[in-house]
């Protein structure tokens, strides 16, 4: 009986879920020259924590009140920090280890390809 007490707590912890994170780095190949890095957690429902738009190497503020992520699709809508203007959306399918898609930028679409960091 001392050892399944003793035990218990052990199985207990072992049981938990990771709590281990991953991030994308996504770009363009064009001008301007557009880059995004994200930060997430691997546990369900978890949210990014990490979020940054990078145009021509000036930094934008962003938030990312949507975003999508699965073996064969990454979805993301960037907005402005209130939430009053959509600044990019990104729409990539799985092609191998990277996932090739578009950005739509000021109106204008551009080739993207997104990377596990």
């Amino acid at each position: 009986m001392r050892i399944l007490l003793i035990a218990l707590p052990v199985f207990a912890m072992l049981a938990s879920p990771a709590h281990a994170t991953g991030g994308f780095v996504c770009r363009t190949a064009s001008e301007p020259a557009i880059a995004i890095a994200l930060g997430f957690g691997h546990t369900a429902g978890s949210a990014l924590f990490a979020t940054r738009l990078q145009v021509d190497g000036r930094d934008v503020p962003v938030e990312v009140p949507q975003w999508w992520l699965d073996d064969s699709e990454l979805r993301l809508v960037l907005t402005d920090p209130q939430a009053n203007e959509r600044l990019a959306v990104v729409k990539a399918v799985r092609r191998g280890d990277a996932y090739d898609g578009s950005v739509l930028y000021q109106g204008r679409h551009h080739w993207i390809r997104c990377r596990e960091s």
